[in-house]
């Protein structure tokens, strides 16, 4: 899945760090990649608007997957007590009074259930280490219509998750029953924009 630009509210977060930000920052990014839990300190905890807004997105991605008290409530009853969600205020322009309740997912217990053999989409290259790094392109999706394959029995009962091919908080899986969830509740004038996977067995 990704997520269209016009989607994300323009906002700035409140600095709540002065020292070792950059190294604080570090770790966040690297636990978050991993599907690893991230302590509340690594992240932010408000923000305020730079732009005027009639709507707030109950889905969308700024560095972080974004999400409201609904899409928060479904996740929670599909994958009970499986993520993190950290409380997020977002003011308006002038910082006086809240616009949206929000939270910051974190996506954990990461899955491998790319089909590579049968995955036509896949970005391949060479990492700084040396390591073959497989990742999902969404513009390869988005731009030649190609698919991706994941192994069924894998994500079985599944609903969010991140995997090799979508490591990272601005990448993730849905299943068809969150993905009809956030569908009903985006009346955003972008919604996001969703590209479908077939599944395989194994």
């Amino acid at each position: 899945m990704t997520t269209s630009h016009k989607n994300i509210p323009n906002f700035a977060v409140d600095e709540i760090w002065e020292a070792a930000w950059g190294a604080k920052t570090e770790v966040r990014t690297k636990k978050m990649h991993a599907g690893l839990e991230v302590g509340e300190k690594y992240l932010e905890k408000s923000g305020y608007l730079t732009e005027a807004r009639k709507e707030i997105p109950p889905l969308f991605c700024s560095q972080f997957w974004y999400c409201s008290e609904v899409i928060k409530a479904a996740i929670e009853r599909l994958e009970p007590k499986r993520h993190q969600f950290h409380p997020f205020s977002l003011r308006d322009q002038e910082r006086k009074y809240e616009v949206a309740q929000l939270y910051i997912i974190n996506i954990l217990d990461s899955i491998d259930a790319l089909d590579l053999e049968r995955s036509e989409n896949l970005e391949v290259y060479t990492g700084y280490d040396g390591q073959e790094v497989v990742k999902v392109n969404p513009l390869f999706l988005s731009k030649d219509k190609r698919e991706i394959a994941l192994y069924q029995d894998r994500i079985k009962n599944r609903h969010l998750w991140m995997g090799p091919g979508a490591f990272g908080p601005a990448k993730a899986f849905i299943s068809d029953e969150l993905h009809d969830i956030i569908k009903e509740n985006d009346i955003s004038p972008s919604p996001l924009r969703f590209y479908r996977t077939k599944r395989t067995l194994h």
